[in-house]
């Protein structure tokens, strides 16, 4: 072995592959005229797979980095900013939730600047009201459940 990154990237891609088609086994596929909901997870757990296998494959053949040790702080904060989104965008709506995901997520990397955050933060929490709840039409809480008069004109229905 030349690269235990490598390796250690490329059997991490296929455990997270191995989980994906396992949680989307029940799912029909569908045929390429009507896809089912199946079909595109399960696509891309298998390209996730061959990646990881390729990896695997480059870490016997070509020299690469040493395994460094990991650090937790990276995974906690990522893996958590999805989880507390999950867990406040109905209550919340998108308008709270949204900001508080990607201020959260940010604390993964030490170097983030708290005023870029705040600002990318508020557009990006923007352009995913304007996206998903006004151009798609997605049914997904913009605003808190429990707003007055004026604030619920803006929820999707």
């Amino acid at each position: 072995m030349r690269s235990s990154q490598d390796l250690g990237a490329g059997l991490f891609l296929l455990a997270f592959a191995t989980f994906a088609i396992w949680g989307t086994w029940g799912l029909d596929l569908g045929t390429l005229r009507s896809i089912g909901p199946g079909m595109l997870p399960r696509a891309t757990a298998i390209l996730v797979a061959v990646f990881g296998i390729l990896l695997i494959v480059s870490s016997f053949v070509t020299y690469g980095s040493v395994l460094d040790r990991w650090h937790i702080r990276g995974p906690f904060f990522v893996l958590g900013a999805a989880l507390l989104f999950a867990w406040t965008v109905r209550p919340m709506g998108l308008i709270v939730a949204g900001p508080l995901c990607l201020i959260f997520g940010s604390m993964a990397d030490k170097a983030t600047r708290p005023i870029e955050i705040v600002i990318f933060a508020v557009v990006m929490t923007a352009l995913c009201i304007g996206l998903f709840g006004f151009l798609l039409g997605l049914p997904i809480p913009i605003t808190p459940t429990s707003l007055p008069y004026p604030f619920d004109m803006l929820k999707v229905r």
